[in-house]
């Protein structure tokens, strides 16, 4: 359930958007923004928003690498460490 404290209106956020981000910036909690009765947008403290960007990134790299290590693997997908050292200094 929303706690009505952290429901803002769109007028709200137009009159005193500094009230607004404040809000925000000084909680753990989203401020959702209602135009006409219905949420349009949701407003983050920056930091709880790089939180959540980083435990996503971090969630997609583990699917990514459990899809590779179900992903056979022959010989000729790798090369040596020698040969890909060559590879690079040619470059």
């Amino acid at each position: 359930m929303l706690n009505t404290q952290y429901i803002k209106s769109i007028t709200d956020l137009r009159l005193d958007p500094a009230k607004i981000t404040r809000l925000a910036s000084q909680s753990d909690n989203p401020v959702y923004i209602f135009n006409r009765g219905k949420p349009i947008s949701v407003l983050l403290d920056i930091k709880l928003y790089e939180n959540m960007v980083e435990r996503l990134e971090d969630a997609l790299d583990a699917v990514e690498m459990k899809a590779f290590e179900k992903k056979s693997k022959s010989k000729k997908d790798w090369i040596s460490h020698d040969k890909l050292v060559k590879k690079l200094t040619k470059s």
